[in-house]
């Protein structure tokens, strides 16, 4: 079908029109104006107006493209490491502080440096070029959004630039309507395995990891920082025992906190060679507990927390080399055995190197027990709820996890 003369006139005149912000209307469209239009063109200033509005439209598009493309890179982002290492610390050494309300004025000091270091490592994720490094810091923004009305008791607010501010008046009155002679709220927040604090610290460890690696991270390495992996979330025994995931289970939660605090307390210790023997009774305790573990989550009715174990083991087997450098052995059934005089003898930089740093197998194996923990431990409190890609809560309308948990 042709086009008319009409039409084209007022094809003409639209496109015009838009482009330079005046001209007749679509209703007005008569012989002057398109007398006015061919002239334009003719002259050549509709062209160049032509070329320019393109040229910016071809540049925005590119813009866009650019950025999609760099939402999906992984690169290297050594502002985000530091400050996400620099973090991790502060966060897990806010477990040994002492939460009475004697201690108020130290405790506002450790908790002001948790605030400035959690709004450093904000800032740097904010800036990164690293989609993956971002991911980490939406979802934990999320978390701390999800409680935040336990910071506000506290005296602790969310930004509109996702960092927090602290008040230090009302954070030092926090305890004085209950007349309490410790501050429940802040050991809640600070204090233990599942506090907010112990998962903001997970969180710092694989901003670190994302954030240092860059395109090095690999499926195998990943696993340890998120939710993949083989292992089947529903898996079943010899025995034919039913498992699901919202079953408590107190035996594994109760040889997870011995042993998260069995590699606390050796990744805190002075490991040298002046030092081997109360090293050795240290690492003795963790082969102990590790070993408990392994047992008490075969016998495991929560699929979560086998599959959590799995990955445990699957860690542990990992570092079966660096292990057998120490005297310790990894067995058929992923439990460890240690021989004191191999031990003695060992270099205890290779424990050092194991446990120590954000990177660490430590860090790592914390970060697994923390998931055996809390699986174990909230049991129901799971149902229902459902996790995003980074770990976060994704579910509208639930509350503090931390005030429903805990």
């Amino acid at each position: 079908m042709g086009i008319g003369v009409n039409g084209l006139s007022s094809g003409l005149n639209d496109t015009y029109s838009a482009l330079l912000g005046g001209g007749a209307g679509s209703g007005e469209v008569g012989g002057a104006s398109l007398l006015s239009d061919y002239a334009s063109i003719k002259n050549g200033s509709y062209g160049k107006m032509m070329k320019s509005y393109y040229a910016k439209v071809k540049d925005a598009e590119a813009e866009e493209e650019t950025s999609k493309s760099g939402s999906k890179t992984k690169e290297k982002d050594a502002a985000s490491a530091s400050a996400a290492r620099k973090f991790y610390e502060t966060a897990t050494g806010m477990n040994a502080l002492d939460y009475s309300a004697d201690n108020i004025d130290e405790l506002y000091d450790k908790v002001s440096a948790f605030v400035k270091d959690y709004n450093s490592m904000m800032k740097a994720a904010s800036k990164s070029n690293n989609s993956e490094v971002k991911a980490q810091a939406d979802a934990l923004n999320d978390y701390m959004y999800q409680n935040y009305k336990l910071f506000a008791k506290v005296g602790i607010t969310m930004n509109a630039n996702r960092t927090l501010s602290i008040d230090e008046d009302t954070f030092k009155k926090v305890n004085e309507k209950t007349g309490s002679t410790n501050v429940p709220t802040l050991t809640t927040l600070f204090k233990g395995i599942g506090s907010f604090a112990d998962k903001a610290a997970d969180r710092a460890s694989t901003i670190y990891r994302k954030a240092g690696e860059g395109e090095e991270v690999t499926s195998a390495k990943a696993k340890y920082a998120g939710s993949t992996g083989s292992v089947s979330a529903d898996k079943t025994d010899s025995s034919d025992k039913t498992t699901s995931k919202t079953a408590k289970d107190a035996a594994s939660a109760a040889s997870a906190s011995a042993l998260y605090k069995s590699v606390e307390k050796l990744g805190a210790m002075i490991i040298n060679d002046d030092n081997k023997d109360n090293v050795f009774d240290v690492f003795s305790t963790l082969v102990r507990d590790y070993n408990e573990l392994l047992e008490d989550t075969a016998d495991s009715k929560n699929s979560n927390v086998i599959k959590q174990a799995d990955y445990l083991k699957s860690l542990v087997s990992s570092n079966k080399s660096a292990f057998s450098r120490i005297g310790v052995t990894v067995n058929s059934d992923k439990s460890l055995s240690i021989d004191e005089e191999k031990f003695m003898e060992a270099d205890m930089s290779t424990v050092k190197s194991l446990f120590s740093g954000a990177y660490s197998f430590g860090e790592k194996m914390t970060d697994r027990i923390n998931q055996i923990y809390r699986y174990a431990t909230q049991g129901d409190s799971l149902n229902g709820q459902t996790y995003n890609s980074q770990g976060g809560y994704s579910a509208a309308g639930v509350g503090s996890t931390l005030d429903t948990v805990m």
